[in-house]
């Protein structure tokens, strides 16, 4: 349902609009990041249906599988978006409004759970009449099975194969030609050859009879099954049909952001006005390994660029990304450039690219661009971006950079935001002069004599024609006279130029250093702060210590007192409400604080920088593990059999085995219980065997265990493929096998755990 919703979007030209796409976007892809192997929405699209339902036309058996299905991932869904926001205590506000349109759908889920098995069949005690002809089925065919073992025993030497066969959905033996009457009942059918005849006999044709009036019977009955199940869903059409709009909307922004998240695309910020700022931006349909990132500011506000310098420097490569960009976030979608990005709104994206000539209509490059032109004159407004690929060119270059000049000035008052490439010399003049637009140009190293595809702002580009024919070993009379020959003021440009190049690059130099000196401000911060959090925390545990110990020694004086009370009570005049006073009054010294961490004796915590390798105090778990690997303030750790990703704010390094651990209180709602090394399932469909699995799995991690069992029984196979497709898309299972003779053969499977 995806795939057809991606193929029909359309355009976002409704600022309102656009911000609600991606504030559902937001949510979604913040779920995705918190639960990252959660939402994976597979539902079908059961509209026809419904449809047929709503004609009183009878629903399939996966008609009716498809629908169920659906209603399970409706269920789980909602129940556990419900319990994330509860847990977490945010709203989802955006992804909230359709699950609150959402219907129940319980009545039918149990129906349905009750007659459909888990292949999309009805199951063969979906109601007792049905149940009752299964069973007559099965002894007849039983019976039929002994009567023909019986004749084939008695005469192996009247038959061509002593096996039982079908013909005509009858069973039936196979007699040479010469005995094809000796057994009565009726010939079936004959080999090609003429060496065999299928023969039902005469004692096996009233079986036979009685299992095809039960057959009718059987189909009979499924379908007063199927057509009571259409009734039932013909009652909830409308509902079924809301509540799958409702979900195919959640399922669909999940689909997106699950599409972002693989491509590495980022969130960008959506703004009203009317302005590009894209930082390292790149095309993703370049090789990953070779594209490069360019950043790319413009506006209608004097930030419209016009791009300049020779072919296959990159110059419709970056038109071609600004413009993904700009159409990416107006469908919906993240960019492929970084978080900080932003794309402002614009209600209507313009774009003349390629060489459109016609000779059916006798256009040439020139017509077909201008025609273009016109079209996009005619709609384009303040709020609208324009991205134009060698403006006016296929004519007489003097006439075609006039027309350039008068079509920009023309662009400027309707106050467009434009990205344009020239290959016109008098434009670079004309932006010079312009409070509109600014130059621009893709880099060229004159060493190796090829593009480097960075996008520079304000530096016009270059031909480097005399340059990279000097470069190649053309003769220096030639050169000479070529650079004779080019116009002054053209020198004198270039001169400029290489100027305004040589100031870019020491700038560009200069930003670099002062990013790299502010992030290493910014991690000299983190760290301070770091060390603050961890003092407080050390003063906090120093403090409850001390405070223990202290109401120790008062408790130990309260005991001295009482029994040097108890020894001179009848020789003093001490009375017991005195002493009684005394106690309370030391009690009163005590230091009544409430304890965060139940100190036990002092913890051997370092505080040190924690490296790869270090063993650590998980604290939320008081579990020790060890350090996998380190990504800024984010730990990967080992603890047991499960790797984590923790804050470094969670854990203490412990430089050795301590005697006595501080010992933390756990929030942790996860029983501590030890479970079994197996676990039994059988008798139940997929679904719930799957699901008692992952929930005793939990256990198993949290306990360390390196292997265990599941008994699922020999059956029809079903499920143990089923659990053996689960275990193997498991991430924390490291292979599994059947079991051995001693182990439950087929019926069992052993787990090993990474």
């Amino acid at each position: 349902m995806s795939l057809e919703k991606i193929q029909q979007l359309e355009y976002i030209s409704d600022y309102n609009k656009l911000v609600e796409v991606h504030r559902e976007n937001e949510e979604a892809y913040d779920l995705l990041r918190k639960y990252p192997n959660e939402f994976r929405l597979k539902i079908y699209n059961y509209t026809n249906s419904i449809k047929k339902a709503k004609i009183d036309s009878i629903l399939s058996e996966k008609e009716l599988f498809y629908i169920l299905r659906n209603i399970i991932v409706y269920d789980r869904f909602t129940k556990r978006f419900l319990f994330i926001k509860e847990q977490e205590h945010k709203q989802y506000d955006s992804l909230t409004k359709y699950i609150e349109k959402m219907d129940n759908f319980e009545d039918i889920e149990r129906y349905l759970d009750r007659i459909i098995d888990e292949d999309g069949y009805i199951k063969p005690d979906a109601s007792l009449e049905l149940k009752n002809i299964k069973v007559n089925i099965t002894r007849l065919k039983n019976k039929s099975d002994q009567v023909l073992k019986n004749i084939i025993r008695s005469n192996v030497k009247k038959l061509t194969e002593a096996i039982i066969t079908k013909r005509n959905d009858r069973d039936v033996i196979l007699v040479k030609p010469e005995h094809k009457n000796d057994f009565g009942g009726i010939i079936h059918d004959e080999s090609a050859s003429g060496n065999t005849f299928y023969v039902e006999p005469r004692e096996n044709v009233e079986i036979n009879n009685e299992i095809g009036i039960l057959r009718r019977k059987e189909k009979e009955e499924i379908l007063r099954i199927l057509k009571e199940a259409t009734e039932i869903i013909k009652s909830r059409a409308n509902e079924l049909t809301n509540s799958l709009w409702n979900f195919s909307q959640v399922e669909f922004i999940f689909s997106k952001m699950n599409f972002c998240a693989n491509k590495g695309f980022n969130k960008q910020n959506i703004v009203e006005n009317q302005e590009i700022i894209l930082k390292k931006a790149y095309n993703p349909l370049i090789d990953a390994n070779n594209v490069v990132k360019n950043d790319v500011i413009m506006d209608n506000s004097g930030n419209s660029l016009i791009i300049t310098g020779p072919n296959t420097g990159g110059k419709t490569v970056i038109l071609k990304t600004v413009g993904l960009c700009i159409y990416l976030s107006h469908l919906g979608f993240y960019i492929p450039a970084l978080e900080e990005s932003t794309v402002g709104f614009f209600e209507h994206l313009f774009v003349d690219i390629g060489d459109e000539q016609s000779i059916e209509n006798n256009l040439s490059t020139f017509s077909s661009h201008m025609t273009n032109i016109i079209s996009i004159l005619e709609n384009t407004n303040s709020k609208t971006v324009v991205l134009l690929d060698e403006l006016c060119s296929g004519t007489d270059p003097s006439e075609g950079a006039v027309l350039s000049i008068a079509l920009l000035d023309k662009f400027k008052t309707l106050r467009a935001t434009l990205l344009c490439t020239t290959h016109y010399p008098e434009i670079k003049n004309y932006c010079f002069e312009s409070e509109y637009y600014k130059n621009s140009s893709m880099e060229f190293d004159f060493e190796k004599l090829k593009p480097t595809y960075r996008f520079i702002i304000g530096l016009p580009g270059k031909s480097n024609a005399i340059n990279i024919s000097a470069k190649l070993g053309l003769d220096k009379k030639v050169i000479e006279k070529a650079t004779t020959l080019l116009e002054e003021n053209t020198k004198e440009n270039n001169l400029f130029i290489d100027k305004l190049s040589e100031n870019i690059r020491e700038y560009d130099y200069k930003l670099e250093y002062i990013n790299k000196t502010v992030k290493e401000i910014d991690e000299i911060k983190n760290t301070l702060s770091e060390n603050l959090e961890k003092y407080n925390e050390y003063k906090e545990s120093l403090y409850n210590e001390l405070s223990i110990e202290l109401n120790k020694e008062i408790d130990k004086k309260k005991e001295k007192i009482l029994e040097i009370y108890k020894q001179f009570k009848n020789n003093t005049g001490i009375r017991q409400h005195e002493v009684n006073d005394i106690l309370h009054s030391m009690d009163n010294s005590k230091n009544n604080i409430k304890l965060q961490k139940q100190l036990v004796d002092k913890p051997q915590f370092n505080n040190s920088e924690i490296q790869v390798g270090d063993d650590v105090l998980v604290l939320g778990y008081n579990q020790r593990a060890t350090v996998l690997g380190i990504n800024s303030n984010i730990l990967q750790i080992k603890m047991g059999s499960m790797k984590l990703n923790i804050k470094k704010k969670e854990v203490r390094k412990i430089d050795s085995e301590p005697e006595e651990v501080t010992r933390y209180v756990s929030t942790s709602n996860v029983s501590s219980k030890k479970v079994g090394i197996e676990i039994n399932v059988i008798g139940k469909n997929t679904e719930e065997a799957i699901r008692e699995i992952e929930d005793y799995m939990d256990k198993v991690i949290l306990q360390g265990y390196d292997t265990f069992t599941i008994i699922h029984g020999l059956g029809s196979g079903i499920l143990r493929k089923n659990i053996a497709e689960y275990l193997k898309n498991n991430r924390y299972v490291e292979s599994f096998r059947s079991g051995g003779q001693n182990e439950g053969g087929l019926g069992a499977t052993i787990v090993d755990m990474k």
